[in-house]
């Protein structure tokens, strides 16, 4: 009899954890770097806090989107950010999005943790403004515990290819079209 009820339990307990879907709650900082007439700049940011729910059948992540506020990137000028903000437009164009395809977490899991596969790649669309662009991140870093999954993303943008002109000062002093970005990811499991 209690070797029967054991078995139920164990079953019941298979069946809950297999009929829930997977939840995510995710937060990234980002770093951005790049060069100008004088001198090179970074600045910083943060993504908006952001969850990703699996189906629960497939465990399928449906289309994520992650974004980041214009306003709160910062260089540490004042005057800077303010032309920042102007190019890209933040009165009409508030955010930055990451727009992801389908995620299956298992394959990515496997894809990212395989030896000798480092760095992975990470395809995903960038919409900064009203221009998409497909973007290739490099995944380095990567680390998966029971609780966390922690990794950095890193990629290069052209401000030309979202028809982003860049900031400049008395129209000599003028920002490179190329800006670094890296992003550290946390995904803790619900």
């Amino acid at each position: 009899m209690i070797q029967r009820l054991f078995i139920i339990v164990i079953v019941l307990l298979l069946n809950t954890s297999i009929a829930h879907a997977e939840v995510f709650t995710g937060e990234c900082s980002i770093r951005f770097f790049g060069d100008a007439t004088l001198h090179g700049f970074e600045g910083k940011t943060a993504c908006k806090p952001f969850t990703l729910t699996g189906e629960k059948e497939t465990k399928i992540i449906r289309r994520p989107v992650v974004t980041v506020r214009v306003d709160s990137m910062d260089t540490d000028s004042d005057n800077r950010d303010k032309k920042m903000r102007d190019m890209f437009d933040s009165e009409k164009f508030p955010v930055i999005e990451g727009l992801f395809g389908d995620l299956n977490p298992k394959a990515v899991l496997q894809i990212m943790a395989s030896p000798g596969t480092q760095p992975a790649k990470l395809e995903f669309d960038l919409k900064i403004r009203d221009r998409l662009q497909r973007v290739q991140a490099e995944v380095r870093d990567f680390n998966v515990t029971s609780e966390i999954i922690t990794f950095t993303m890193k990629f290069a943008l052209s401000l030309a290819s979202f028809e982003l002109e860049p900031p400049s000062s008395f129209g000599i002093l003028q920002v490179a079209d190329r800006v670094d970005v890296e992003i550290d990811t946390v995904l803790q499991r619900k």
